[in-house]
């Protein structure tokens, strides 16, 4: 149960300073379709249709906060319309009456306990008329030809009611709120603490079976119908639940809930509160709806890194509304950006620090699981830190696919979790590169493990990206083939380090005499060639190189000798353009053994890390674009 504690004190922490960040005990959020609002003596006074600023703070139940179809349990205050107005069923409400009596009853216990509040007594005072869908008909806010509700609206588009712009379904659904004129403000009730915190008082009181907490170690009122809407006000999927007393009557191990676990009603609602907020501000979904959520927190509410980005967004956290085109150098600013995040998330830690990383997930509809959780007591910080430095450093590769406020920048670093998965097991769709959201979502979550406890990268990813950029025939657009390149390069570069304890630059290692990574440098030159030469022509097209990159990693020796003949032209074309990138052809061939070439085949990921740090190296050092334009040979020679 430490994950619930540690909310539970995250809860506490954060209400100490901003406790308007979280939402209150016995409290839920709703959606509100008609506002109310009345006197201090409970007369009607308007209302009107809610169409923005919906989302609405209400006092709940526990029984209110989780009901169904099933179970139709009322709130204390704002509710729906078969239950707060006792004219429903004359115009025509199905539903009968017992909805709205079991609502004034409630209603009037609060108003009659001694934790009344005089804007709730007036709503009460009002209610106890039973004339709320007639003012609501009557004032236009509600659609009631023959004085009956209609379903639906089938009239004209340009006639539609406002009630039918927002009402999903029949409009004795409707979500009513309330607000009280007259008194001090605020007048809406659901914006007014004092009403928040008398009903909070009030629901405490009515609590009198106590039980031992398995969190506190103390004898509270307990509770064993805990809160839904976790990661979204439509999530009806719970973390404890326990209503399996038919059938598997709780798997044979236990007679009743109670002997499984109690956890006490306030820290139940805290620790859920708090779940809710962290992952709303700082939780990253990803699946079909956001099922999948990955959470990394502290107790004391710090702000701490993004997990599952990229090395630039890290950076770029620091000052968001930045604008990164005054940088003399992206590259390098963003490598500071970072280092300096990192040590600042250190310097935060002390003895008493508390970190928690949560993975959470649903199966079914009604039922969500935690599929990993760690935690980081005091300097263990340090090492959750140093493991999240080591993994942008490890996987550190030049990208070029990043955009910040609508421009390209260029960083070195690790690429997100989400392009990864995304490359790794995805295809190219109308220009972009697209995964199903839980592939994404699974393959996330196996990378997760590999930052926070330097865990190997899984081989099947590793395969699957070498494999992507082996192939760039499959994608239309050059950019995605040059994302899927640099990419693949950084979780290679990791594997390499992990299994063979190899360290590969992004910088062109000139000496290297590793043949596979010579192959891939080779090719690059021949690619540049070509491309150069077509360049000064004004020719767009794929190069020969790029067209038999497959076959040159299967069979390198053969493929070699076609892009040799098929090269001369080009080589001819750029005249003494190319002398530069001719010694490097040359420089390079040597290095490779005639014999080891003519037996080789199937090229591993060397082949793309060589081809891509080859490719870097000539384009910033041997070719360059001029202010014109116009590609050119530098004047600087090469080392």
């Amino acid at each position: 149960m430490s994950w619930i504690a540690m909310l539970n004190k995250t809860y506490n922490n954060i209400c100490l300073s901003n406790p308007e960040d979280l939402l209150p005990i016995a409290h839920t959020t709703q959606k509100a379709d008609i506002e109310v609002v009345i006197d201090i003596y409970g007369n009607f006074v308007s209302s009107r249709v809610v169409e923005e600023g919906r989302e609405t703070l209400i006092p709940c139940s526990e029984g209110s906060a989780s009901r169904s179809g099933k179970n139709p349990v009322c709130h204390p205050l704002h509710d729906k319309l078969q239950y707060v107005a006792g004219d429903y069923t004359n115009y025509g409400g199905a539903k009968g009456d017992s909805f709205h009596e079991g609502y004034m009853a409630g209603l009037k216990d609060w108003c009659e306990s001694p934790f009344a509040n005089k804007k709730v007594c007036a709503v009460y005072e009002y209610l106890k008329k039973s004339c709320l869908v007639h003012d609501l008909v009557r004032d236009g806010s509600l659609y009631a030809p023959n004085s009956k509700l209609i379903d639906k609206w089938d009239g004209p588009k340009t006639e539609v009611p406002p009630i039918f712009k927002v009402i999903v379904g029949n409009q004795s659904d409707a979500f009513i709120r309330f607000c009280v004129d007259g008194l001090d403000s605020p007048s809406n009730l659901w914006e007014d603490s004092k009403v928040q915190q008398d009903y909070i008082k009030y629901y405490l009181s009515k609590q009198r079976d106590r039980q031992f907490c398995y969190v506190t170690g103390e004898a509270v009122p307990c509770s064993t119908n805990h809160p839904s809407k976790i990661r979204h006000t439509g999530d009806k999927a719970k973390l404890i639940s326990a209503n399996d007393s038919t059938g598997f009557t709780y798997r044979g191990r236990f007679q009743n809930a109670e002997e499984a676990v109690q956890i006490s009603y306030e820290v139940s609602q805290k620790a859920h509160n708090a779940l809710k907020w962290l992952i709303a501000n700082q939780g990253k979904r990803f699946g079909d709806k956001g099922e999948k959520v990955f959470l990394l927190w502290g107790t004391e509410g710090q702000k701490l890194p993004c997990l599952t980005g990229d090395t630039a967004d890290e950076a770029l956290q620091e000052d968001e509304d930045e604008d990164v085109g005054q940088w003399a150098d992206t590259k390098e600013e963003i490598a500071k950006r970072f280092n300096r995040a990192i040590s600042g998330y250190k310097a935060i830690l002390s003895s008493y620090t508390e970190l928690a990383l949560m993975g959470l997930d649903s199966a079914t509809t009604g039922r969500l699981s935690i599929t990993f959780y760690r935690e980081f007591h005091g300097q263990q910080g340090n090492e959750l830190f140093d493991n999240i430095r080591a993994w942008h450093e490890e996987c550190s590769w030049l990208h070029k696919y990043k955009r910040h406020k609508n421009k390209q920048i260029t960083f070195e670093g690790s690429p997100g979790l989400e392009d990864i998965a995304t490359i790794a097991f995805g295809t190219e769709q109308n220009g972009m590169i697209k995964a199903k959201n839980k592939v994404v979502g699974a393959t996330v979550e196996r990378l997760i493990p590999c930052i926070v406890e330097k865990a190997l990268i899984p081989i099947d990813i590793v395969n699957a990206l070498v494999r992507k950029a082996m192939h760039p025939q499959s994608y239309d657009e050059d950019y995605n083939w040059s994302k899927v390149i640099s990419v693949t390069c950084s979780i290679y570069k990791r594997h390499r380090l992990e299994k063979y304890k190899e360290v590969w630059d992004v910088n062109v290692n000139l000496d290297s005499d590793d043949i596979i990574y010579n192959c891939g440098r080779l090719l690059a030159v021949a690619d540049e060639i070509e491309r150069y030469a077509l360049a000064l022509q004004n020719e767009k097209r794929q190069t020969n190189a790029v067209k038999l990159f497959t076959r040159f990693a299967s069979d390198p020796c053969n493929t070699w000798n076609l892009i040799s003949i098929k090269l001369n032209p080009y080589i001819q074309r750029l005249g003494k353009r190319g002398n530069k990138l001719n010694k490097l052809k040359e420089d390079i061939s040597s290095k490779i053994s005639p014999t080891a070439f003519a037996e080789l085949k199937n090229l591993d990921g060397r082949m793309i890390l060589g081809f891509d740090a080859q490719k870097n190296f000539i384009r910033n050092n041997i070719i360059k674009k001029d202010a014109g334009g116009e590609e050119n040979e530098s004047i600087e020679e090469q080392d």
